[in-house]
């Protein structure tokens, strides 16, 4: 696409959004209900009421229309939380629409930069009030201090973390300039502008920590990722220079990352914490999704809900280059993606508050193999004990193939979790191009039968073909089967079904696609998946008898791929996979490797690149 044409794509993003706003006009506010505690001990859990409230406030506020209804709203919902404390400290409530609250006081408040009072001076300091109760205790001094931790002391969980730290920032800075906050002690004994400088120093490192080290440890998490960003879109609009050019480095790089990775905006590649069910086979129309139509104008506009309102009505907008990464998917060929994250713990550390996250060595090969028909990757993981990890990089690891044509379309090996939901350190992987082998890790918790789900979207029904599970996409052909023993099979038929109720998360009704699971026998038994285009191999008959057999001496098993290339794999779990002679480099020498996106390890310095168009972000300039 030339500029022109991507420039008016992202020229349309204010109508883009405007439209969504304008389809509600006029509607009265409708509250989500109240729900009942999540968990013995816990507070009731209001996120989806304080959603509901804060969407309409929005709406209003934005529309210039129904405002003093808009401000009653927000007073309520403050009062929902002021008259109740405990709620506040929830970590399902609060935090999750903060940065709502904080950037309509910005807009809309005293010294409102759209339109000033159209928040009124009670509202607004009530959802200071409000604000100030939480940071009070939650915000540190001694937290913000990244030179103690490298940033990569994680509370609670990666987005969380993220809810927390920006929205103490957004605080403290509206906070050390209103006369009626100023002077407040926090429990720590900081001011707000002592807190407001520690937390801008901390946000510029951990931008560039991330950058230097593989960006999240909740990779490639579309849900979890999104709800990460938001507070950071308030970072970037509402901070000061240094602050904003790192934050809007940060984004480019993310966006980068998600753009290389994706076919039709449905993203491929290794991920961890995508729960079981639904979740991990289906495309979800959500915050990615709907920054995703907003930015480029492509898919399908859904309702501009609290998780996005931040980025909808940030001034970020995407780089070109990104955008023709994003939109050209011909274009950008076959390739290779390497990443290196991190994902385990300082050893002896165990528990969430904080993580403390090996700031040297990931343990994480993150590898996928990209063609304009499919996407498939995995995290090559090394086999350590569960305790080694951090939850949030071992929880629910994702790998398997996507095809275009379909966003349901894919194939995906799991280790079936025993609650239907999670399972830590399911399984581990090797994989070159289109050939990947996983195997569940012996030192799995919560984990169940092997299992392969084909989805019935995009491709045909599975055929037996010698040892082997063969099905066709219009593009591709891929190819299953257990290296031991035999298998059966499971028809699941597409169905609308409630679940959750795990992990602090309400239930939901979520839409179950159609397909079959292939069940192993044998739980130890590796997985073998080979996937290739149409046009690499010929026909069916040519990809069939490319197909090779596993070769086991002892529990060391090599097997030569349709592409020629051979993996050892030691099912014993007791050495490093290989591929062709090499083993898996659990620390190679590069942040990100495409010929997309490039950076060496720790160095900060990203480099974004196609065809003509690039971009350099220079993380470390500032430091």
């Amino acid at each position: 696409m030339t500029d022109q044409e991507l420039n008016d794509l992202r020229d349309g993003f204010e109508a883009r959004r405007d439209a969504l706003f304008e389809a509600d006009r006029g509607k009265p506010l409708v509250r989500a209900p109240k729900q009942p505690p999540l968990g013995p001990g816990r507070s009731a859990y209001i996120r989806g009421y304080s959603f509901s409230i804060t969407e309409y406030a929005t709406r209003c506020l934005w529309l210039g229309e129904q405002v003093e209804a808009a401000n009653d709203a927000l007073i309520e919902n403050a009062s929902a939380y002021l008259d109740d404390p405990p709620i506040i400290h929830d970590r399902d409530s609060f935090h999750w629409h903060s940065d709502m609250l904080l950037r309509l006081i910005e807009m809309y408040g005293s010294n409102g930069v759209i339109d000033t009072g159209r928040m009124t001076r009670e509202a607004e300091k009530k959802c200071l009030d409000l604000c100030w109760e939480y940071c009070r205790p939650h915000s540190k001094l001694e937290d913000a201090d990244y030179r103690a931790s490298g940033t990569w002391d994680i509370h609670e969980s990666e987005n969380h973390h993220v809810q927390r730290f920006s929205t103490t920032w957004h605080y403290a800075k509206l906070a050390k300039d209103d006369p009626d906050y100023r002077d407040l002690e926090y429990d720590d004994g900081g001011s707000p502008l002592d807190h407001y400088r520690a937390w801008t120093d901390y946000t510029i490192a951990y931008c560039l920590e991330r950058a230097r080290k593989g960006l999240f440890v909740e990779m490639h998490n579309e849900g979890y990722n999104g709800v990460l960003l938001k507070g950071l879109y308030n970072c970037y609009d509402n901070g000061e220079a240094p602050l904003r050019e790192q934050v809007g480095r940060l984004l480019d790089l993310y966006w980068a990352t998600w753009a290389q990775e994706q076919i039709d905006g449905v993203e491929g590649g290794g991920r961890t914490r995508v729960y079981q069910g639904a979740g991990s086979l289906t495309h979800r129309d959500g915050t990615m999704a709907r920054l995703t139509w907003l930015h480029m104008g492509s898919g399908k506009p859904g309702p501009i809900r609290c998780t996005v309102l931040s980025a909808a009505l940030s001034a970020y907008r995407l780089p070109l280059v990104v955008m023709d990464l994003a939109l050209d998917t011909p274009g950008r060929g076959i390739y290779e993606i390497h990443q290196r994250p991190l994902g385990l713990s300082v050893p002896g550390h165990k528990g969430m508050h904080p993580y403390r996250m090996q700031q040297d060595h990931g343990g994480i090969h993150r590898y996928s193999y990209c063609t304009p028909q499919f996407i498939i990757g995995t995290p090559m993981v090394e086999a350590q004990e569960r305790e080694a990890w951090a939850a949030i990089s071992s929880q629910n690891r994702w790998d398997g193939v996507i095809f275009a044509g379909h966003p349901n379309a894919r194939i995906v090996p799991q280790v079936e979790a025993e609650n239907e939901k999670v399972c830590f350190n399911g399984s581990w992987s090797v994989q070159q191009k289109g050939t990947l082998i996983s195997q569940k890790l012996r030192t799995s918790a919560g984990g169940g039968a092997v299992r392969v789900w084909f989805s019935s979207a995009g491709l045909t029904a599975p055929e037996t073909a010698g040892t082997w599970t063969v099905v066709e996409h219009n593009g591709a052909y891929a190819a299953v089967r257990p290296a031991r023993g035999s298998y059966t099979w499971e028809t699941v038929e597409a169905e609308d079904r409630t679940v959750g109720g795990h992990s602090g998360l309400a239930k939901v009704t979520e839409h179950l696609p159609g397909g079959r699971w292939m069940v192993l026998a044998d739980e130890w038994s590796p997985v073998i998946l080979e996937v290739i285009r149409k046009e690499d191999v010929g026909d069916r008959d040519a990809f069939v008898n490319a197909l090779g057999e596993p070769d086991f001496k002892g529990d060391t098993m090599t097997y030569v791929s349709v592409y020629g290339d051979t993996l050892t794999f030691d099912a014993d779990q007791t050495h490093p996979p290989m591929v062709n002679g090499a083993p898996v480099d659990y620390a190679p020498a590069t942040a990100f490797d495409s010929p997309f996106v490039k950076a060496d390890w720790n160095s900060g310095r990203v480099w974004i690149h196609k065809g003509e168009r690039e971009l350099v972000l220079d993380f470390d300039e500032n430091a």
